[in-house]
């Protein structure tokens, strides 16, 4: 049986796809992650695992990550210059988007402590934590947190998400981003 969402109005979202990612996309009908392009392969998994836990209609697929806001291009490095890019703007259902905050998300890629503050680095360094490595990744979702200014990498919160499978239907703009003088500016995709 086929699950139906509520009604809730879609979202705009962005994403940063090479454009053979696109190609396939359009002869496939969708777009999805795909295992061959994942450099942090126990962190997708555990990003994978909070989606089947928090998202009622993902389908298991390899996540395509997205913006909450329309990305700077220029200021977020999305671009190699390796290969030509494009940016797409989304429409998607809210409760089919995970969203966390980017800078966290990185106590995850390097599989250490997220530590709210250095009071709390300190503590998890001695052993005397309450929570565990795992438990303070959680954190990434709690997006009404309070950064402490004072510690590193606790900026502006910048948003991102994970989707499962994105119909070709749900993509509303294509912009390419080929032209050569661009593409040097750009660092990754």
């Amino acid at each position: 049986m086929k699950r139906k969402h509520p009604a809730v109005s879609t979202s705009k979202y962005w994403t940063v796809q090479s454009l053979s990612a696109w190609e396939q996309a359009q002869q496939h009908g969708f777009l999805e992650g795909h295992i061959d392009h994942i450099s942090y392969p126990e962190a997708y998994r555990w990003m994978m695992d909070q989606m089947i836990e928090r998202l009622p209609f993902y389908d298991g697929s390899y996540p395509v990550w997205v913006w909450k806001e329309k990305p700077d291009l220029l200021q977020l490095n999305h671009f190699t210059g390796r290969e030509q890019c494009v940016c797409l703007t989304l429409s998607l259902h809210p409760l089919n988007v995970l969203l966390s905050d980017f800078q966290e998300w990185h106590a995850v890629l390097n599989n250490t402590f997220n530590a709210a503050d250095q009071g709390e680095w300190e503590e998890f360094q001695a052993g005397n934590s309450l929570l565990s490595k795992e438990q303070s990744w959680l954190r990434i979702f709690d997006l009404k947190r309070q950064l402490d200014a004072d510690w590193p990498g606790t900026q502006e919160r910048r948003l991102q998400g994970v989707t499962g499978r994105v119909r070709l239907q749900q993509v509303l703009k294509v912009e390419y981003l080929d032209e050569p003088s661009l593409a040097k500016k750009y660092y990754y995709c």
